[in-house]
């Protein structure tokens, strides 16, 4: 029986050095482990490491754990994790039995590494390590003792020995308690505090707000929880650096400095300012004279004199930080302490290796999850699985297109995804040309978040050119740290709008060069590299001429130099773009070099906006010339009216842009590629543009809630209605990348139908060639997002065609976010993995929709007779919005009003507490909504009513005749938003679609596509489409788009929304609608009846005594299925010689009125006849037929 450890012991065995006769003992005990060898093993031969099989358990879920050790002789496991991760492969399949998983020390004497190391029999060649870092007498170990003491309380199972080592579980707890902490600090402030109500978060007024601190920001609240989310930024960064010891080399100085100050009840202004501003940002030899001029304790100089100076501006002071900001003692006590329990760990965890500690990308994490409105902005937390295979695949691409021998493809993926370096790259000539692509690769993300893919770059290059290195440069030893930095230098570039994000995305990039770095070195100024700003807007276009710019500042520069006879210097691009490049290395004059840098970038801004200056005074001139008084005659506008109309016009066009140019918020961050990054522009000014743009861009879809958010894009050449804002991102990205770069993005996958993205599709058809898709379905991969995702890879390329692609695809409709990972490296089972065609004529202007069973697909639109429904066939039902009363809007009114409260849709006994008249009556139509809408079927008993008001209504004398109906709405007057408002609906629609036969199309049908036909008056909302036609008929067209062929069709060539079928116009319209001959129509159109007939029945009417209705509906759409079947594969029929057409004409008697259920039940007892030509047919057609059938048939 296991031994209980007390938390005392377990402290005293993680903070002591490694012993391997405490660590035997601890095995049996804790772990109750029988197997132990009675002496370790050794395992690792010829090495300077030593490595042990000590044992196994067999866990009581039936598991197999063995036991290892090793001996690093080499460096220290504390920091480093690169040379252990080669060590795994020496226990997978080892001599002594297959392993499910590990428990394995590192011991390299100062510390030691305890890793579960799981998933070692599936996959070989990745398996999972987590791991705990042990052998500091000054931490606590909170969480390895709280995990072990659930393991001892639990039990050893392989599930709990997972959750024990959870890397997860650790964040999700940090996370949660770091965003009380920062919830705290922003109600103390403004009173107010998010609370979940339900599954959303509310702002909720739980206090008085602090007055002093509100006035000091202007009671602008944003730039509060701007200000508290970066000064606990700023005390997370040092809590890493302390793990490094240098906060005066104590692992806890933070709190200890904290409860030794006589300054806690100002411990912002008085301790962490001084520290950040006074120490961490300014040299030894400025601090004295920085404390004196601001006040700040002198006595605190020589308590922090071995501190480092790091530059960097994370400890930059900004006008934030002016104001006087204090905060009780306890907020900063409660801080310090929740910091305390917690392990710091600096390097990055990645999928397969993660030590079980707060690391850099949990500051990625709580910036886009903490921030209330972050959703709003469709920003979302990417996992490190799909972040780290975007970043590969992007390098991967980059090489093979600037190597494109068939010989370096396998040699490249396998230095990227592996880390080895094939014989073929290992002499130094290709070594070297390799090792220059990749120092020369330029790569941005221009949606940056957290930074989590500029990171991940960060990674891939690291490691190649760390591979690279000994056969390029076999004399030269490998430095991490130069390394970090020229990549960060010199290959990427992010911005984001939101300066929270920068700040973030900043402190990872500093954080990555800590970690290698055994003495401080002051860090690189990222101000022009990781960059706040709207990537999506420009003030001028990337070909926009430049060459003035530079002539118009040194005009400037040489007349303010003449004034205070001084030599001026004149500036050209190359001067300007060493200025930029140099200022991220600058530590001595940095204030001065970041104000010259913005002086130019204004001058580009002005001179530039004077060529839309020009074209006004052109345009005054003509309108001057056409109204000026000539000696004889009369002036020319009134010689020419249209055409001094027309100068006018254009004169008062040029004069509205010039303002919004000049004075629009609009541009207030528009971001201007070429003087943000002059490192992409050539001798001549011209933007190179980049190799990769990668990004996670956000996703807000264009709708009546985010209509003015789309405001500044509407003017974009690549803006459309109902678009998402990362359309735009996408088509910007391709312009800004070089005649041969790749852009990969991870999206939401219905771009490939969406009516929005028309632009995008042809943009990325015409444009690119597709590299790789992997879409995950119906797995909403985003833990804040319901939303179906997708990744892609373009590469610009206007030439290729006919080529092929990777496509993958999840099919599973429930699969977990681990198995949509798996389709990653092609081991989920429950995927398609294919190369689609792609041949651009057939996609452009089309949507981009593939399938392995294209030659089916192909055969469906090759019938000889087909139609397609056009825009004046279909028809959304009514957009009100106000239907009913929601929560918001309830709250707006007062408590006298209640939630679903009907305004324009009415339930009965709303309707008539009304006491309408005989004309108000005429207002009021019957309301139709899901749950009276069934396939094929209407049920005609509606529970509501609906206000029927046109555009006409928009007249607010418009219902004066209508008295009880305008006193309803009126009480509603201050919730409505109907562009027809007062009283009429937003979209009303063409009223003969309600009034006239139709097919009902449920837009989202869950499961399969559902058309409902409905032969009488029925008003519906925009959850529904309407279909009429008089091309075809109407009974007919419900079988046919309700038949497995369709639905098999629109799951290929439709809009998917996982397991959703859309059915919105677009693939409405692009249904190809066979028109057979009547006589194969009236085969249909008679089961159609047969089933309109049985579904209008009630419960206790039954058609066979031994077959419920509903299976005969099923049995009875068989027969419509194989009817569709015959009429688009004729030929296929034919050769198989059945046929069904004739035979359902036989027995599908035409059913009236008297004797329907007579008619239907002869024709249901013939089908089950053994004998039955239609049943054996519908038999024989599976399998002779198998291999055109069956993908439909399966579906």
């Amino acid at each position: 029986m296991a031994t209980a450890y007390t938390q005392d012991e377990l402290r005293s065995l993680f903070q002591s050095s490694f012993n391997l006769k405490q660590w035997y003992s601890f095995l049996q005990h804790f772990f109750s482990a029988s197997e132990l060898k009675e002496k370790p093993e050794r395992i690792i031969k010829d090495t300077t490491d030593e490595g042990y099989y000590l044992g196994n358990i067999d866990t009581k879920d039936h598991y197999h754990i063995g036991f290892f050790c090793y001996n690093i002789r080499k460096g220290s496991v504390a920091n480093k994790r690169v040379g252990l991760r080669n060590l795994v492969k020496s226990f997978i399949n080892p001599t002594w039995g297959i392993f499910d998983a590990a428990l394995v020390v590192f011991d390299s004497g100062d510390h030691w590494r305890l890793s579960f190391i799981s998933d070692i029999k599936g996959d070989a060649t990745s398996p999972k390590r987590y791991t705990y870092v042990f052998g500091s007498n000054e931490l606590l170990y909170k969480t390895p003792i709280e995990r072990f003491r659930f393991l001892q309380d639990k039990g050893i199972s392989f599930e709990n020995l997972k959750t024990a080592f959870s890397v997860e579980a650790l964040s999700d707890e940090f996370f949660y308690k770091y965003r009380e902490q920062y919830a705290d600090f922003i109600q103390y402030v403004t009173g107010k505090r998010f609370v979940k109500v339900g599954n959303k978060w509310e702002e909720k007024l739980l206090g008085e707000p602090d007055a002093a601190l509100m006035q000091a920001f202007n009671y602008n609240e944003k730039k509060i929880r701007d200000y508290v989310k970066k000064m606990m930024g700023r005390i997370t960064f040092l809590h890493f650096l302390q793990r490094k010891r240098w906060m005066c080399g104590d692992l806890n100085y933070m709190q200890n400095l904290f409860e030794n100050s006589k300054y806690k009840d100002d411990y912002l202004d008085s301790v962490l300012e001084p520290l950040f501003f006074g120490i961490l940002n300014t040299k030894p030899d400025n601090r004295e004279a920085l404390f004196i001029e601001y006040g700040w304790d002198k006595a605190l100089l020589e308590e922090w004199k071995d501190i480092p100076y790091l530059n960097g501006g994370l400890f930059e002071r900004d006008e934030d930080d002016e104001p006087e900001s204090k905060f009780p003692a306890d907020y900063f006590k409660r801080l310090f302490q929740f910091f305390s329990e917690y392990n710091f760990t600096i390097d990055e965890n990645d999928p397969n290796d993660a030590e079980i500690g707060v690391d850099p990308e949990m500051l990625g994490h709580i910036f886009e999850n903490l921030l209330e409105d972050n959703k709003d902005k469709g920003a979302f937390y990417t996992p490190k699985e799909i972040v780290h295979y975007m970043c590969r695949q992007s390098v991967i691409q980059y090489l093979k297109t600037h190597e494109p021998d068939e010989q370096y493809v396998e040699p490249i993926e396998q230095l990227i995804n592996n880390g080895i370096v094939m014989p073929i790259l290992q002499t130094k000539d290709v070594a070297s040309r390799f090792m220059i692509l990749l120092k020369e690769v330029k790569v941005c993300d221009p949606a940056i978040g957290s930074g989590a893919f500029p990171m991940g770059i960060l990674h891939v290059l690291y490691y190649a050119i760390h591979n690279l290195q000994p056969h390029a440069e076999p004399n030269r030893s490998f430095n991490s740290i130069e390394t970090k930095r020229k990549i960060i230098q010199n290959n990427i570039f992010g911005v984001d709008i939101e300066q929270g994000a920068v700040d973030i995305a900043r402190l990872r990039f500093w954080l990555a060069l800590v970690v290698d770095a055994d003495e401080p070195q002051p860090l690189p100024n990222l101000d022009y590299k990781i960059t706040c700003g709207n990537s999506q807007i420009c003030r001028y276009s990337l070909n926009t001429p430049i060459s003035d710019v530079f002539v118009e500042y040194n005009r400037i520069g040489k007349e303010k130099a003449k004034k205070e006879n001084k030599v001026w210097n004149d500036f050209t691009l190359e001067s300007y773009k060493k200025l930029v490049v140099g200022y991220t290395e600058e530590h001595n004059d940095k204030n001065s070099l970041k104000a010259k840098i913005n002086e130019i970038k204004s001058c580009f801004k002005t001179t530039l906006a004077k060529g839309d200056i020009k074209k006004r005074l052109s345009a005054e001139k003509k309108v001057y010339d056409y109204e000026a008084i000539p000696l004889f005659g009369e002036p020319l506008a009134k010689e020419d009216p249209i055409g001094y109309s027309k100068a006018k016009s254009e004169l008062k066009k040029l004069i509205e842009k010039e303002k919004e140019i000049l004075n629009n918020k609009k541009y207030e961050n528009s971001f201007e590629w070429r003087f943000e990054y002059p490192q992409l522009l050539n001798e001549e000014g011209v933007f190179m543009g980049f190799d990769i743009i990668i990004a996670n861009p956000p996703y807000i879809k264009e709708g009546r809630m985010s209509k003015t958010f789309f405001e500044p894009y509407k003017d974009s050449p690549y803006y459309k209605g109902k678009m998402d804002i990362w359309y735009l991102f996408a088509c910007n990205g391709l312009d800004l990348l070089n005649s041969k770069g790749v852009l990969c993005f991870i999206a939401t996958n219905n771009w490939v139908t969406s009516y929005g993205a028309s632009k995008l599709r042809d943009k990325v058809i015409k444009e690119t060639r597709i590299c790789n898709i992997v879409d995950f379905g119906a797995v909403m991969m985003f833990e804040s997002a319901s939303i179906q995702t997708m990744i892609m890879m373009f590469q610009k390329d206007k030439t290729s065609d006919n080529y092929s692609f990777d496509y993958r695809k999840l099919t599973a409709y429930k699969a977990t976010e681990k198995e949509a990972i798996n389709v990653l490296d092609k081991t989920s089972n429950d995927a398609e993995y294919y190369t689609p065609i792609i041949k651009r004529e057939n996609f452009y202007g089309k949507n981009i929709t593939f399938s392995k069973c294209t030659n089916i697909l192909e055969k469906i639109t090759n019938y000889p007779n087909l139609i397609y429904l056009t825009n004046k066939e279909i028809a959304q039902g009514i957009v009100f919005p106000q239907d009913t009363l929601n929560k918001k809007n309830q709250q707006i009114l007062g408590p006298e009003f209640y939630v679903n409260q009907g305004i324009f849709v009415l339930n009965s006994t709303e309707l008539d507490a009304l006491s309408l008249n005989k004309d108000e009556m005429s207002l009021i139509k019957p309301y139709y909504t899901n749950e009276n809408i069934e396939n094929y079927y209407v049920q005609r008993n509606n529970k509501y009513w609906t206000i029927y008001t046109d555009s006409r209504f928009r007249n607010p004398n418009s219902l004066n005749n209508f008295p009880n109906i305008k006193a309803h709405l009126d009480r509603f007057l201050p919730i409505f938003t109907s562009d027809n408002k007062p009283y009429g609906l937003h979209r009303a629609r063409e009223n003969r679609f309600f009034v006239n036969n139709k097919i009902i199309a449920v837009r989202k049908s869950v499961g399969h596509p559902m058309f409902s036909y409905c032969d009488f008056e029925c008003y519906l909302s925009q959850t529904f489409n309407m279909i009429q036609t008089n091309r075809v008929n109407l009974k007919y067209l419900t079988g046919l788009l309700n038949s497995k062929l369709i639905e098999f069709w629109l799951k290929n060539r439709g809009k998917m929304q996982g397991a959703n079928y859309q059915l919105d116009k677009e693939p409405l319209q692009q249904i190809p609608i066979a028109v057979p001959s009547d006589k194969m129509q009236e085969a249909i159109i008679r089961i159609v009846d047969y089933i309109l007939i049985i579904k209008s029945l009630s419960s206790d009417v039954i058609i066979d005594q031994y077959v419920d209705n509903n299976l005969i509906v099923r049995q009875f759409e068989k027969v419509i299925d194989a009817l569709v079947y015959e009429i688009y594969f004729h030929d296929d029929f034919i050769k198989a010689d059945i046929s069904f057409t004739d035979s359902v004409l036989r027995d599908f008697k035409s059913v009236n009125t008297n004797s329907s259920i007579k008619i239907i039940q002869d024709a249901f007892a013939k089908l089950r006849s053994m004998d039955n030509d239609i049943r054996n047919n519908l038999k024989y057609m599976s399998v002779k037929l198998e291999y055109l059938l069956a993908p439909i048939i399966n579906i």
